[in-house]
């Protein structure tokens, strides 16, 4: 998990600055981004929701994207049952093929 600094809220200030950040990503890195609906769920710790997407990634890493970010919204939500938007985009580095 990566300790970044927030930005604003998107749509809030058309004017707002956002913070950059930039890391390297090596070969094989998966990233995960994603908004608040996927780890705020009422009656739940925000922190051990994100510690489960976190061991459900490092266990299915090999898998197809689109099957990962089906497995994190089951993680996130099991009942199935969202009660706010949840975006979440992964991204697989790595060389393109020659």
């Amino acid at each position: 998990m990566l300790d970044l600094e927030p930005g604003p809220l998107l749509g809030v200030d058309v004017s707002a600055d956002y913070p950059l950040t930039t890391l390297p990503l090596p070969d094989g890195t998966l990233l995960a981004l994603y908004t608040d609906g996927l780890v705020e769920v009422p009656g739940a710790d925000p922190s051990r929701i994100t510690a489960a997407l976190a061991d459900h990634l490092a266990a299915h890493r090999a898998d197809g994207l689109d099957t990962l970010i089906d497995g994190l919204v089951q993680v996130g939500w099991p009942s199935g049952r969202h009660t706010d938007d949840i975006a979440l985009l992964l991204l697989r580095a790595g060389r393109p093929p020659l």
